[in-house]
This record gives C-alpha cells, sequence and structure tokens, in this order.
C-alpha cells in the first residue's frame, strides 16, 4: 500500500516537523506522548488535502507548542535554608528539606529548617538568634528573677547598684545604690561624695583672717580654739589686748578679752565680738552644732557681760568659768557662770548630734556648784558637765587623785560618748580608780557616757620625765587620737618611745575600749611641741603644733629659721605616712593652738604670731600691729 506507507512517512516528518516523538510513552508524557506544557502554545494548522482520488481526511489539528521545561523530578529532595546568609548551622539554625511536586515544576515547602529567632531567649542555654553567642552579655544581662547588679546612673562609688532580673533577663529592676556619698578622700582616685569630680591632696594655702590687733600695751591677741560651721565658714575664740605669756599662751598679767569671730565660706570676716572683763577675760574652747548654733567656754576674773546681763567672779584673784551661748548670727542666746572662792577654768566644749552639750576643764579646792549638786574638789580636780541646748544642767562630775589633774579637751565621739585628755602631777583616780603616776608630769584620758557621765574607761601614760597633754579628737571609726609632746620616754601600750629632741611631739591612737592601736613620736632637735589634732571622714590625721629645732614627720627635716615656726600635717590613715606637711615661719614667734576639719576635707589651723608670718602664696607674708596677732588659715584637704 504505497499510499499509506508515503502517509506514514509524510506524518512521521510531520511529527519532525512539531518536535515531536514517536517513542512509547514515558515518565512526565501524557495519553497523547507529548510533554506536559505549562502554557498552550499556538494551535497548528489542519493538514493538507489528498491530491486526486479518493479526498484524504484532514490532518489533525497540531497539539499546542511546548511552554516550559522540567524544574525537578517528582518526589526529588534537596536542602533548603531561608534564614540570613551566615546564619545556617550557627546556633540553633539549621537547613530543612522541600520535595518536588508531581508534576515536576515545583518544590514544595521547606520542611525541618530553624531560622533565627528575632531575639535571644535569655531564658534558654541556646543560641536562639544563631549569631555564634549563646545569652551573649550585650543581651542576656543576668539571671532571670536573680539579685543583680546594675548602674545607678548616679556618679562615682554611688553607681554601683543591685536590682532583680527581669523575667526576660535582658533587664534590672529596682536598682538601689550599694554605696551611699561618702567623704572624699583626696588620697584615692575614687569619687567618693558623687559629685562627678575628684580631688587631690595638696595642703595648699587657700585663705586666711589675721586682724590687725592693737600698736600699744597691751596688745597680744591668740587664738585658741577653732570649729567649722554648717555653711562652711568657720567660728575662732581666744582673747585679745592680752599680754600673754612665754610661748604666746596664758598670761603674764591679769589682762585681756574674750575673742569670738565667724569667719565665711569665702574667708571673709562675717562677724566679730570681743566682751572686755573688769580684770580679765579668754575664751579657751569653741564648739558648733548641727544647727550654727555657737557655745564658748573659758574663764574670767571681775565682770563681764555677754549680752544677757552682768556676769560676776567670785573672787577678784580667782577664775570662774563661762559658758556662752551664740546663734550662727553671733547674737546672745544664753550665758552662765560657774564659781566658787578659788579657780574654776573650763577648758574645751562639744555638742553631740541632739544638741547636747559638754564642758571639761578644773576646780580648785572649794565646793563648786555646776548647775547641779555641789562637788567637793581636792585640790585641783578634772571637771566634766553636760547641759542641754537651752543650757539646763543635765549632769556634772568632779574627778581627781592624791595630786594635781587637770582636764584640757573632750570630744564627743561616734557612738555619743564623750572622751577628755589631760594631766596629772601625781596619782590620779578620774572614776576608774587610782593610777599611779610615774613622776613628773603624766598624761590622763577616760571616756565617759554621754546619757549620764557615768566612767567607762581611764588611763594614765607616763614614765620619766614630763609628759604633756595637747589635744584629743574622735575618729570616724569610733576611735580617739591624742598629741602633744612628751620629755624622756612614754609608753601607749605599745613599746617605749624615747625623745630626741628636748621635747618631741607624740601622736597616739586609743580604740574605743581605751586599748592601744597606734603610737608614734616625731623630733630631732629642740622643742617640737603638738597641739592641735583632727580626723578627716577618711581616717586622716591632721595635727598641728609648732617647733624651735628640727622634726622629722617622713617627709624630710624641717628646721626653724628664727624661734618657733607653725607646722601642720597630715598623716596617711593606713599608716600614719605624711601626706603633706607644712610651716609657717617668719621673723619671730610663731605658734599654733587648734586645727578642725570640714566634711570636704579642708583644714582650719588657729593660733598667733609676733613680727611676721610666711603662709606663701596666696596670702604672702603678713606683719603684726606690733605685738602678737591672731590668725586662722585654711588648707585644701
Amino acid at each position: 500500500m504505497p499510499h499509506a506507507d508515503r502517509r506514514i512517512r509524510r506524518s512521521l516528518g510531520l511529527l519532525a516537523v512539531l518536535g515531536l516523538s514517536a517513542v512509547p510513552l514515558a515518565c512526565g508524557f501524557d495519553t497523547n506522548g507529548s510533554l506536559p506544557v505549562l502554557a498552550g502554545g499556538a494551535a497548528g494548522s489542519g493538514g493538507t488535502a489528498g491530491a486526486g482520488g479518493v479526498g484524504g481526511t484532514g490532518g489533525s489539528g497540531g497539539d499546542g507548542g511546548a511552554g516550559g521545561s522540567v524544574m525537578c523530578t517528582p518526589g526529588a529532595t534537596r536542602a533548603c535554608y531561608s534564614g540570613p546568609s551566615g546564619t545556617q548551622g550557627v546556633g540553633i539554625c539549621k537547613a530543612g528539606t522541600e520535595v518536588c511536586g508531581d508534576n515536576g515544576m515545583e518544590w514544595g515547602s521547606c520542611e525541618g529548617q530553624v531560622v533565627p529567632a528575632a531575639a535571644e531567649d535569655c531564658t534558654q542555654p541556646e543560641d536562639e538568634d544563631c549569631n555564634g553567642e549563646a545569652n551573649e552579655a550585650a543581651v542576656c544581662i543576668c539571671q532571670p528573677g536573680q539579685p543583680a547588679s546594675c548602674d545607678t546612673g548616679l556618679e562615682g562609688i554611688c553607681a554601683a547598684g543591685m536590682g532583680t532580673c527581669s523575667a526576660d533577663g535582658k533587664a534590672v529592676e529596682s536598682c538601689t545604690e550599694l554605696n551611699k556619698p561618702k567623704f572624699e578622700d583626696c588620697a584615692t582616685v575614687e569619687d567618693e561624695d558623687c559629685d562627678g569630680t575628684t580631688i587631690t591632696c595638696t595642703g595648699t594655702v587657700e585663705s586666711g583672717f589675721t586682724p590687725t590687733g592693737k600698736n600699744s600695751d597691751p596688745m597680744d591677741d591668740a587664738i585658741y580654739d577653732v570649729e567649722f560651721a554648717p555653711d562652711g565658714g568657720y567660728v575662732i575664740a581666744g582673747t585679745v589686748d592680752a599680754d600673754l605669756g612665754a610661748d604666746l599662751f596664758g598670761f603674764d598679767t591679769a589682762v585681756g578679752s574674750v575673742y569670738v569671730a565667724k569667719v565665711g565660706a569665702d574667708g571673709q570676716m562675717q562677724w566679730a565680738k570681743t566682751y572686755p572683763a573688769t580684770t580679765v577675760g579668754v575664751a579657751r574652747g569653741v564648739a558648733v552644732s548641727d544647727a550654727g548654733d555657737i557655745v564658748v567656754v573659758g574663764e574670767f576674773i571681775g565682770t563681764m557681760n555677754f549680752g544677757g546681763g552682768d556676769l560676776s567672779a567670785s573672787g577678784d584673784n580667782w577664775g570662774d568659768i563661762f559658758v556662752l551661748k551664740l546663734n550662727a548670727a553671733g547674737e546672745h542666746v544664753w550665758s552662765k557662770r560657774f564659781g566658787a572662792n578659788n579657780v574654776q577654768s573650763a577648758q574645751d566644749v562639744d555638742f553631740d548630734g541632739a544638741g547636747n552639750l559638754y564642758v571639761t576643764g578644773w576646780a580648785t579646792s572649794d565646793n563648786v556648784n555646776l548647775g547641779g549638786n555641789s562637788l567637793d574638789p581636792n585640790m585641783e580636780d578634772v571637771f566634766l558637765a553636760s547641759y542641754d541646748s537651752a543650757g539646763n544642767h543635765r549632769w556634772s562630775r568632779v574627778m581627781g587623785g592624791g595630786g594635781n589633774q587637770r582636764a584640757r579637751h573632750l570630744t564627743v565621739t561616734k557612738d555619743g560618748n564623750v572622751a577628755l585628755v589631760g594631766e596629772t602631777d601625781g596619782n590620779a583616780n578620774i572614776g576608774g580608780g587610782n593610777m599611779n603616776g610615774a613622776g613628773g608630769r603624766d598624761i590622763i584620758v577616760g571616756m565617759y557616757e554621754g546619757g549620764n557621765g557615768n566612767h567607762m574607761w581611764s588611763k594614765l601614760f607616763g614614765l620619766s620625765g614630763d609628759q604633756f597633754q595637747g589635744n584629743i579628737a574622735a575618729a570616724p571609726n569610733g576611735n580617739v587620737l591624742i598629741t602633744g609632746r612628751f620629755a624622756d620616754k612614754v609608753n601607749f601600750g605599745s613599746s617605749e618611745m624615747t625623745a630626741v629632741g628636748a621635747t618631741d611631739v607624740y601622736v597616739a591612737e586609743l580604740a574605743a575600749n581605751g586599748n592601744h592601736v597606734n603610737s608614734r613620736r616625731f623630733g630631732i632637735t629642740g622643742t617640737s611641741r603638738g597641739a592641735g589634732i583632727a580626723v578627716d571622714g577618711a581616717g586622716h590625721v591632721i595635727v598641728t603644733g609648732h617647733f624651735d629645732g628640727s622634726v622629722d614627720f617622713g617627709s624630710g627635716t624641717l628646721t626653724t629659721g628664727d624661734g618657733n615656726d607653725v607646722f601642720v600635717v597630715k598623716l596617711a590613715a593606713a599608716n600614719w605616712a605624711p601626706i603633706w606637711t607644712k610651716t609657717f615661719g617668719g621673723t619671730g614667734a610663731q605658734t599654733a593652738w587648734a586645727a578642725a576639719v570640714d566634711g570636704t576635707g579642708d583644714v582650719i589651723v588657729g593660733g598667733s604670731f609676733e613680727s611676721q608670718i610666711a603662709f606663701g602664696a596666696p596670702l604672702g607674708t603678713i606683719t603684726s600691729s606690733g605685738g602678737a596677732d591672731l590668725f586662722g588659715v585654711r588648707l585644701a584637704p
């Protein structure tokens, strides 16, 4: 059948033209033997009719042309991952699997893959955000629900805080500072008072107060005590228009007026008061309360008026005690006199936190009433008395022994107890039983309860030679420190110290129970005298006094040029190494009697000078008006 063969050959040719094949059906072909198409092609044209004879049947319409190609083998699998580049295989992130669809033209969804979490889950140990670090510190800052450190947003040591970690571990809640602001220690690099700045220890002269005195006899002036005020200024107390004795202390003749002045924080005098007596008056001690009230104590002979009426001493030749209270503006609040026929002298005063005040000194022989019951001293005996802020008597004591005992200074400790220092020339009993003197002058120290004056402990320090008290100060840890001078030997509870000069400076620290903590001597030649002592908020010790030879506080030998020179030294709390040392000299004698330190670490030193005193910049050298003039100088921490 030649025509049929031709038709077959022609059909095969047509298939070839159309890009089709006559091979059997295979996977992916439809029942017509055609590949599936993605979209139908244009229809083929009909076949041409046969020529002559019986007309041939028309050819079948052409199938649509091919519209795509195979993407995958149906059922095939491959790895898949839709997370950011570089995160696959990191932390919990991993690839998944996708399967080729039945038509081979599309892949199914990616199953089983793990992509990065939007944020790290700090409650789980894994690396959920797939950054290569599980629970990184920048995100997971604490353990949920546990105490956690935090930054309070404050300055210095107050920046460190403690709070509770949030439930998601990404924040600290209820952050509270671990450290409260405290005294700024110039010897450290930390900001302890949390004001955003630190200070350094220099002892630089900041300002001074040297009012011009008289230029005709009597014309000696001196400051015997200084105390800081709450406003940053300070108060000085002493005597003016006097005829001072040797070492610019005491009196050769009975003349002089009580002097009190207030200097502002800027170094300018705010007010000054002079209280003359018909015979003599001198202020020995001053204290300033937290409210700014001022109490001054001392002794006088004759009659004087502080603003509350005349006060008259018991005899023409014997001193009586005065206690004077002023407000911050220097105005009289109240004043009192205590005395008997013999000498009574008030030497020092201090306030406690409740505004009660404590006064010490000595009373001689005759019965004396300090506001309560009559007290009977034996020769010269120590007295200690307390009054409320209105001047009402709280309690009083007289304590002595076989010889003469004089209390010179006192301080109120952080626990509200009262410590005093003084001297004895024989056996002494200042409340705790007899203490045997060692001959000459010996030092006595005692501690008493602030509420009732009951004895807590007492000590006597003396060996061969004379040992003299200077002053006493309370440390922030409850201990007390004393200074003074001694000849020959002294032992404060550790080992004997031997003076090298005629007298050497001593500094000793006693615990709250009276036990020895530390002691040191300073001196090379001549007479060195510790007269004032103070302790700052960090426990650094400031000692002042004067010397007329050579002395070394650990930073090199200091030598006077002409008579006494003033020294001021700041000793480190840890080992009493000198932080800084200052001397103020010039022609004539310069003496210092008191030191105080405020809450910023500034130091005030008060005393007197003859002829001139050289402070250096910015004060320079100041010349006296003719006699001895008083001075107050303020030093940086």
